[in-house]
C-alpha cells in the first residue's frame, strides 16, 4: 500500500508540474528556467509568502506555546497608529530623499568630469572605487570616531570654525540624521557616477557631433543629447539606490542605534528591533510588507517622472 501510494503521488506530482513545463518549453526557457525558478522559490516567493502570512497573526517567538493567533489587519493597523513607526518611515522618506537626491547630482557631475580624457583620469577613476571596497560596518566605525564630540575629526574642524557642535554631530536629534546621510552619500556617490559614466562612454560621438553642427552649446548637448540617452542607467541607479538606502541599516545601528531619541530610526533598524529584541514577528513581518510597498511606490514614481523628463526633450 504504501509504494502504491507513493507512486500516485508521483504521478500526481508530475501531472501538475506538466503544464508549467509545456509552457516553458513554448517559450524556450525549459533547459535553463528551472534552477532560475527553484532560487527564486527558495529565496524570493517563499519568504515574501511566509512574511505575508505571519503579518496576520500575533505571533511571538517569546511565547512557549509557539502558537499563532488569527490578528486580521489589527498588525498593519497597529502600524499606522505606532508613533515611533510613523517617525521612522518619514526618517526613511527623507534619507531617501535626501541621499539618493544627493548621490544622483554628485554622480552626474562626476561623471561629466571624468567622460573627458586628461591626464590623470585614470587615476581618479581608480581612486573612485576606494569607498566602494570598504564594508558599510567599517565605514560606519571609520565615521562615528570621526564624529565624535570629544575627539573626533569632524567635531574639532567644526570646534575650530567657531561652530559648536554640542554633543557631537550625531549626538544633537538637528544634526544626526545629515551626519548619517553624509555617510551614506559619501560611500555610495561613487557607484553612482561609475554606473553614469559608463552610460555616457557608451554613447556615440556623432549624435554630439551633428548636435555641434546644428549649433548645439554644450549645455543643450547635455541637456538635450546625453541626459535622454542617459535615462535607462539613470533609472537603474535610482532602483539600486532607492533598494538600498530603504534597507538601511548597518550605519543606524552602529553609529546611532537609531538615536539621540528617535531621530535616526528608520523602518528597517526599527523593524530589526521589534523582531529580533522584542520577537514580536507577526507586527515586524506586517511592516516588513508595508516597506516592501513603500519601495513599490517609489518605483512606480521614479518610472513615471523619468518617462514625462524623456518626453519633454
Amino acid at each position: 500500500m504504501g509504494e502504491y501510494t507513493g507512486a500516485t503521488a508521483d504521478r500526481s506530482a508530475a501531472a501538475a508540474a506538466r503544464p508549467v513545463a509545456k509552457w516553458l518549453k513554448r517559450l524556450g526557457l525549459l533547459p535553463w528556467a528551472a534552477p532560475a525558478l527553484l532560487f527564486m522559490l527558495c529565496f524570493a516567493f517563499y519568504p515574501l509568502g511566509y512574511s505575508l502570512y505571519i503579518s496576520f497573526f500575533n505571533y511571538s517567538l517569546t511565547d512557549p506555546t509557539q502558537t499563532q493567533e488569527f490578528a486580521g489587519l489589527a498588525n498593519y493597523l497597529k502600524a499606522f497608529a505606532d508613533p515611533a513607526f510613523r517617525v521612522a518611515a518619514l526618517n526613511s522618506v527623507l534619507f531617501v530623499i535626501l541621499a539618493v537626491g544627493a548621490q544622483t547630482v554628485l554622480g552626474l557631475a562626476i561623471a561629466v568630469l571624468l567622460n573627458r580624457d586628461r591626464p590623470g583620469t585614470p587615476l581618479v577613476r581608480t581612486l573612485l572605487l576606494a569607498p566602494l571596497t570598504l564594508t558599510p560596518i567599517v565605514v560606519a566605525l571609520v565615521w562615528r570616531a570621526l564624529y565624535n564630540a570629544d575627539y573626533g575629526v569632524v567635531s574639532y574642524y567644526l570646534k575650530a570654525l567657531g561652530v559648536n557642535v554640542g554633543r557631537g554631530p550625531i549626538g544633537e536629534p538637528s544634526t544626526a540624521l545629515l551626519a548619517l546621510v553624509i555617510v551614506d552619500v559619501w560611500q555610495w556617490t561613487p557607484l553612482v557616477a561609475l554606473m553614469l559614466l559608463a552610460g555616457l562612454r557608451s554613447q556615440s560621438a556623432d549624435l554630439f557631433e551633428a548636435a555641434q553642427i546644428d549649433g548645439a552649446s554644450g549645455w543643450q548637448q547635455f541637456w538635450c543629447v546625453a541626459l535622454p540617452l542617459l535615462r535607462p542607467i539613470l533609472i537603474v541607479a535610482l532602483l539600486i539606490r532607492t533598494m538600498d538606502v530603504f534597507k538601511l541599516f548597518d550605519s543606524v545601528f552602529i553609529v546611532t542605534g537609531g538615536g539621540p531619541g528617535y531621530a535616526t530610526e528608520v523602518m528597517n533598524h526599527y523593524i530589526f528591533k521589534t523582531g529580533l529584541t522584542f520577537f514580536d514577528m507577526g507586527y515586524a513581518a506586517a511592516m516588513s510588507n508595508l516597506l516592501l510597498v513603500l519601495i513599490g511606490l517609489f518605483t512606480a514614481v521614479y518610472f513615471r517622472a523619468i518617462g514625462q523628463l524623456g518626453v519633454t526633450q
